[in-house]
């Protein structure tokens, strides 16, 4: 190529970039707006979000909703919306505050197989959980071929809509495409019916792919009192997902208003997942409704290889941690529960701060694995029934291992209550603690009742036992905070969570029983404990979530 072929060559090359510069545009909405205005500068703003559903985003292009402006309809995506790798389309606000979308009767956004979509300091406001019949932010796919893509909600709230705050749904046939590559984090979810945060699709699959979701708060989401058929009123619910992680969330106040007797709602909880990690999450003070759930932390039916780790977990009508398999499609296995803690869980309908369940013998608990936590109940306000440390729900189970926990109690409540009499190789104990302030030992196995640990271990002589050896301790934990926790509940039961919560005082004879965690099950993949502090690499561990 001569000098003058090479010229025309870059000129055109640097004409077209130029035309494709050109075409990444910015929208914008105002208060003042007029819809027969251009759009594309501040002064030339349109002010109906009707505007903007005529027309189609290219990559890169955004939208701009001025700060402290409340603008009324829908927002309407499609896969002609689409961004690209490196230039998501963008929405957020501008000037001072969030921009906010009424959405009255109907759903706030609504994006349907979009790809590379940004949202950014956003309100959605619904009619409340009586009135309206969408959710606040709501992406579905119902492709089969191509799978939509990289999604990112940054600080946006959404209330007041009766389905989800944000929600993430596939078309419930197998062969349709779910989302990937979704990011949640630093936004607020309150006051919705079903949940706050969700995602949804076929139950024969994990049509979704890699969610992270971090840093968001969902509260007072209490339920839908019209619904009886199926729960509402959960916190964050993530079902057919493989691979998700959530980690620094809140959940609380939510399920007030369920009104399903057959299932209740939860703060955090997977379902139908698979590699799910939930960790360094706060549930607290959420509620059953009628008979069922209202706890903290759940691994649902279908869920496999999924973790609860380093969560605090207080003050929950149902389980502190449930682990639960109601009859789904995929076999619940390999799901850990380890350094967490529970404080006053299990207030309503006898749960306990861990509680386990299978509906049946084809639909059991497997190969799961609890250890080092941290449980304490007591006998104070509670709404009915008695709470457990441990509630052990019928007899399906296989393999399921309690190992080096810390399990203490005051009053009256129960240290394990199993409605069923269950053999070692269905449940098994080891090295485990067991401490009662008030020297109240009571055990329920099957039909029998025990007021000793003694006496429960000797009509149970394969727990607590390895190779012929005890392994159980009953000895006083010494956690530094000791008095503050044996006069619980206080009116500031927050204030435990803070790694020095329930940490082992120095003079703790706990921290002369490590229990070698690899040497019983292969199990141990983490090198921190709650506190944050390093494991020995041969995987002898102090009982309890959190040593410092």
């Amino acid at each position: 190529m001569n000098r003058r072929s090479l010229f025309i060559f870059w000129n055109i090359m640097l004409f077209f970039s130029g035309v494709l510069i050109a075409q990444e545009k910015k929208y914008y909405l105002a208060e003042t707006g007029n819809d027969s205005n251009d759009g594309l500068t501040i002064k030339n703003a349109w002010r109906k979000l009707d505007k903007i559903n005529g027309i189609n985003f290219k990559p890169g292009d955004s939208l701009f909703l001025e700060g402290g402006t409340v603008f009324h309809g829908t927002i309407k995506l499609t896969s002609d919306d689409n961004g690209s790798p490196g230039k998501p389309i963008v929405i957020t606000s501008y000037r001072k505050g969030k921009a906010t979308i009424n959405a009255g009767h109907g759903e706030g956004l609504l994006a349907v197989n979009t790809s590379f979509l940004k949202l950014i300091s956003l309100q959605f406001e619904g009619s409340g959980v009586a009135n309206n019949k969408g959710s606040g932010i709501h992406f579905y796919a119902n492709d089969s071929v191509n799978a939509p893509t990289g999604v990112e909600i940054i600080d946006c709230n959404a209330k007041r809509f009766k389905n989800h705050g944000i929600g993430f749904g596939a078309n419930d046939t197998i062969s349709f495409k779910g989302y990937q590559q979704v990011r949640i984090t630093h936004c607020n979810v309150s006051d919705n019916g079903e949940a706050g945060i969700a995602s949804y699709g076929s139950h024969l699959g994990f049509q979704h792919k890699s969610f992270y979701i971090a840093y968001c708060k969902a509260f007072n989401n209490r339920g839908i009192l019209t619904k009886t058929q199926n729960h509402s009123g959960n916190g964050i619910v993530m079902g057919m997902v493989d691979g998700l992680l959530i980690e620094y969330c809140e959940a609380f106040g939510g399920g007030a208003d369920n009104r399903c007797t057959a299932g209740g709602p939860v703060g955090i909880w997977v379902w139908m997942c698979k590699n799910a990690i939930i960790q360094h999450c706060v549930s607290h003070d959420n509620r059953a409704g009628l008979t069922k759930d209202g706890g903290g932390f759940d691994i649902d039916g279908g869920a496999s290889n999924c973790i609860l780790q380093y969560n605090y977990s207080y003050n929950n009508e149902g389980a502190g941690y449930l682990l639960a398999e109601y009859g789904a499609n995929f076999p619940y296995t390999n799901n850990v529960i380890r350094f967490n803690i529970s404080i006053n869980d299990g207030r309503k309908n006898g749960y306990g701060g861990i509680s386990v369940w299978g509906a049946g013998k084809d639909y059991r608990v497997t190969n799961t694995y609890v250890y080092n936590n941290t449980i304490f109940v007591s006998d104070q306000k509670i709404v009915n029934g008695k709470p457990a440390v441990i509630a052990l729900m019928g007899p399906n189970y296989e393999n399921v291992v309690f190992a080096n926990n810390i399990f203490v109690t005051k009053g009256s409540v129960s240290m394990i209550r199993s409605d069923t009499s269950l053999n070692a190789s269905a449940l098994l104990l080891l090295h485990n603690n067991y401490f009662s302030y008030t020297n109240q030992y009571n055990f329920e196995w099957g039909k029998k009742k025990f007021n000793s640990l003694q006496s429960w271990l000797q009509q149970n002589p394969l727990q607590e036992k390895w190779y012929g050896k005890f392994m159980w301790m009953n000895i006083n934990p010494l956690f530094k905070d000791q008095k503050d926790l044996s006069e619980f509940p206080t009116k500031k039961p927050g204030r435990y969570f803070k790694k020095e919560g329930l940490v082992l005082s120095p003079a703790s004879l706990l921290r002369e029983e490590p229990f070698p965690l690899m040497g019983h099950f292969k199990i141990l993949s983490n090198t921190k404990d709650y506190s944050n502090n390093d494991l020995p690499s041969n995987g002898s561990v102090i009982p309890g979530a959190t040593i410092r």
